[in-house]
């Protein structure tokens, strides 16, 4: 069985200090099936520079077994986010930028960086749309970070199934997907890890597809 790791970054800034959420989700394929993909690591960590937390992730990335296998994403459009991905390159962590925008779909970065430029909603939805398809399993984890990731899940597939439903019936009617961009940095982490994991195969050295999609394998895309 083929596996690989995605680690999504949200980051907050506050004042001196960094905040920032990690979750890493583990991918897994057999033969031709659908990937499947599991919570493998979520925590929130409060660091004094974006240097310190590269340090932190270049060492959480060194563990087994982690090592050689993960690929990270950080939203480059928090504050911290530009100062982070230097970081993490000069480490030669190779890390990919991912701007987070109001709209849709998806925009190649450019030539000389592995980047793009990805709406909000899109990347929260890919997350949701595995979770409800089965494809996601968040279980066995006690963190608060985990709890919070939990239950954003909830919150964004409810919402995906309201947007998705009968628009005559009174439930779905006018429903949209616009309370998806308003989901916490627990979802937002693993959007982008679970982005990126239906976006690469599971060699970490390979660059992003030409053309990025905004759904997952198999499904419909949907506006």
């Amino acid at each position: 069985m083929a596996h690989a790791f995605f680690l999504g970054v949200e980051l907050e800034e506050h004042d001196s200090s960094v905040d920032a959420t990690l979750i890493i989700l583990e991918k897994e394929q057999e033969a031709d099936a659908a990937p499947g993909f599991r919570l493998d690591h979520a925590r929130r960590c409060v660091e004094d520079s974006p240097d310190a937390l590269a340090d932190r992730i270049q060492s959480l990335v060194a563990e087994r077994p982690y090592i050689g296998r993960t690929n990270i994403v950080v939203n480059r459009s928090a504050g911290p986010g530009p100062a982070l991905l230097e970081a993490l390159s000069d480490r030669g962590l190779d890390p990919i930028a991912v701007t987070l925008t109001g709209g849709s779909g998806t925009v190649a970065g450019e030539t000389d960086e592995v980047g793009v430029s990805l709406g909000r909603a899109d990347a929260i939805r890919t997350l949701a749309e595995l979770h409800r398809d089965g494809q996601l399993v968040v279980e066995d984890h006690t963190t608060e970070a985990a709890s919070h990731l939990a239950r954003g899940l909830q919150r964004a597939a409810e919402v995906l199934d309201e947007a998705d439903g009968d628009q005559d019936t009174p439930e779905a009617a006018g429903s949209t997907l616009d309370p998806l961009g308003a989901s916490g940095p627990h979802v937002v982490s693993a959007a982008l890890a679970a982005w990126c994991g239906t976006e690469r195969s599971f060699d970490p050295s390979q660059h992003l597809k030409e053309t990025p999609q905004t759904r997952h394998p198999g499904g419909d895309q949907r506006g």
